[in-house]
Formats: structure tokens, C-alpha cells, sequence
């Protein structure tokens, strides 16, 4: 689980669930919000084998019924969690929202910076890391 910006995606701050043989998925800021206010009900309900449900317009979450396992879905596409898992999110779910609202926070100046970074006839279309780790360093 981590936040970083994207853009492909007009460099808008998202969460990343990732896995190691699926693609990740990309929860925006409210969906993120989603997982915070549900991951201890989803945990509790995993660990007890019992159904949860929660839906958010495209993303959902919910227990499959079997085999104590969580999954998380945006769109058609999912991945599944086993209590470990959930249990684990759960713990760190403030850490990723405190990530989430500095990103937020630092949006407009990496925007600024990369639109600086694309009129610089000597920078061509390159976005340097070191200089965006700098400015969210100083957020």
C-alpha cells in the first residue's frame, strides 16, 4: 500500500494497492476515505468468517464467504486479502491517509513544477525526482 501522484492521470495523489502478479489498484482520496472508515468492521468480519459488504459508487469491498478471505474491488478488477492482510492495513490505514493529505496538499506545486518542467527547452519532457522529493520534503 502506498500514495504517489500520476500522470497519466492529471498527477492526481492515489493510493496504490498492489499485488504481485495483478495490476494495482488506485483508489481515489474518497474511496481511500472508504477503507479507513470500514477496515476494522471488513477485519472483524474476516476473522469471524462472517459476510461484509461496503459499496462506493465503482469500489467495493467485501468477504467472500469462504476461506476467511477479504477482497477489494475497483471496477471488474480485485484483489484478494487474507485476515493477515486486512489486519495489517488496518494498522498502518492512518499512516496512508496522513501520506494521502500531504500529497493532496503539495498537488498544486508539483503541477506547477511540471508544467515548469515541460516549458524548459533545456529539460525536455523530463520530471526530476530529486527536485519533486524536495519540494514535498519542504510540505
Amino acid at each position: 500500500m502506498s500514495v504517489g501522484y500520476y500522470p497519466a492521470r492529471g498527477s492526481q495523489p492515489l493510493a496504490e494497492f498492489g499485488g504481485a502478479k495483478k495490476l494495482p489498484l488506485l483508489p481515489d482520496e474518497q474511496q481511500l476515505q472508504t477503507v479507513a472508515e470500514n477496515i476494522a468492521a471488513l477485519c472483524n468480519a474476516v476473522s469471524t468468517n462472517e459476510h461484509f459488504s461496503k459499496k462506493d459508487g465503482d469500489f467495493r469491498m467485501n468477504t467472500t464467504g469462504s476461506y476467511r478471505i477479504a477482497r477489494v474491488y475497483l471496477g471488474k478488477q480485485y484483489l484478494s486479502f487474507t485476515y493477515e492482510e486486512v489486519r495489517n492495513l488496518a494498522y498502518i490505514m492512518y499512516m496512508i491517509q496522513n501520506q494521502m493529505t500531504f500529497y493532496t496538499a503539495a498537488m498544486s506545486d508539483v503541477i506547477a513544477y511540471i508544467g515548469t518542467a515541460h516549458d524548459c527547452h533545456f529539460c525536455g519532457a523530463s520530471v526530476h525526482r530529486k527536485q519533486i522529493y524536495q519540494l514535498l520534503s519542504t510540505v
